[in-house]
């Protein structure tokens, strides 16, 4: 294990000795376990599907807990193995949707339907593979769809299933109320652009945005669509399109299926589009609609509605939402 570099990371990163003891015992206890499997392997050695497989194994040993996995995916980082770093933020990204729905479900229609959409289908486990997500969430649709119907389902999910406090947008009121004084079109042209410079900044320090490699490819195709940096306004609503999960991937890509994998960002959903066996609701998107909303929604200080214009989900090249604006705002 690289100790001193990995140490200097979680320093430079403003944690506690004690944080810093416990993140540094969990990657050498880690590491010696793979090497116990595999002798002669470090970490340095794994790349995505390797990295699954590890965790694959943490989770048989009830090992997967949160502060192993942040350990792991931040020594990745320090150790520049992109794609054990990649494996493992990918199991993190949107962890927590799954048991968010089942609270959710509990507090809107009750225990009792909750369960019966739960039933034998406990909650996944932290680190789930990605097709394993895909099929758990295929069948937890399937039965939310036939209890509670396809308009109803959709309202259960609009205010997306992930953890977003007003707290990840500290920027949000103040660049629309004084950087932009409240107008609303200067501010999503604000936001586009901000958008590029933050990923010229990733391109520049070699770093992944979000799990994702930025070239020149990607920043030209960010900059020159301007629902994917901002968002179009057209009377009351806001039109705003998703950059791909893996640009770099999706615009060199002509198969249209592998196109649209690469395009989606749901960790729950997207292997369902190269595995015909697995078939996820696209009405699983609008958890998405709720996720792309949630900005202007702190701006606004309200909750709002967003609607999934399309989807790669339903077999669209991109997803696309339109976000509806306070009456004030027209």
């Amino acid at each position: 294990m690289r100790e001193k570099p990995f140490r200097d990371y979680l320093v430079s990163r403003g944690f506690e000795e004690a944080v810093i003891d416990q993140q540094v015992d969990a990657v050498q206890k880690i590491e010696a376990q793979l090497k116990s499997q595999v002798q002669g392997w470090s970490l340095e050695d794994l790349n995505h599907c390797t990295g699954q497989e590890l965790v694959d194994g943490m989770i048989d040993r009830g090992e997967n807990t949160m502060e192993n996995l942040l350990a792991l995916v931040r020594y990745a980082k320090v150790i520049d193995n992109r794609g054990l770093f990649v494996a493992i933020f990918q199991m993190l990204d949107g962890y927590e949707v799954m048991d968010n729905l089942y609270k959710k479900l509990g507090d809107v229609v009750g225990e009792d339907l909750r369960d019966g959409v739960f039933e034998n289908l406990p909650l996944p486990p932290l680190g789930l593979s990605r097709y394993e997500k895909a099929q758990y969430t295929a069948e937890i649709m399937a039965r939310m769809e036939e209890i509670f119907g396809i308009s109803t389902t959709r309202d259960l999910l609009q205010d997306s299933l992930r953890d977003l406090p007003d707290e990840y947008y500290p920027e949000e009121r103040s660049d629309f109320y004084k950087v932009c004084e409240g107008d609303m079109d200067r501010y999503l042209i604000f936001r586009g652009k901000k958008l590029v410079d933050l990923l010229r900044g990733y391109q520049e320090r070699d770093e992944l945005f979000f799990g994702q490699e930025i070239t020149d490819d990607v920043i030209a195709f960010v900059s020159n669509d301007p629902e994917i940096g901002g968002g179009v306004r057209e009377g009351n609503l806001i039109y705003q399109t998703k950059i791909p999960y893996n640009a770099q991937a999706y615009l060199a890509e002509t198969d249209p299926v592998k196109k649209r994998y690469h395009y989606c960002h749901c960790p729950w959903a997207k292997e369902s589009i190269r595995k015909e066996r697995v078939t996820v609701s696209p009405t699983f998107c609008q958890c998405s609609a709720g996720f792309v909303k949630r900005p202007f929604e702190v701006i606004f200080g309200q909750t709002l509605q967003a609607d999934v214009l399309e989807s790669v989900l339903q077999g669209d090249e991109v997803c696309r939402f339109a976000i509806h604006l306070p009456e004030e705002m027209e």
